[in-house]
């Protein structure tokens, strides 16, 4: 993915976590928001976490040339 990708893909997935995140704490806590919530919350991190590595390998990628 390109880089316009991935902040327009982090731009989503922050609202929505907001989203769901103020529906929570407006006491509307059904299932389904928190598991949205939840969701949203995990594709953030794997996201981030996704991206750190690919940068790593590229980076010890071009140490080792």
């Amino acid at each position: 993915m390109n880089n316009g990708t991935v902040i327009i893909l982090y731009v989503l997935l922050t609202l929505n976590t907001l989203r769901y995140g103020t529906y929570i704490l407006e006491d509307n806590s059904s299932t389904y928001y928190i598991a949205m919530f939840s969701l949203n919350i995990l594709a953030l991190l794997f996201t981030i976490v996704y991206r750190n590595i690919k940068s790593k390998k590229k980076t010890e990628a071009k140490i080792a040339k």
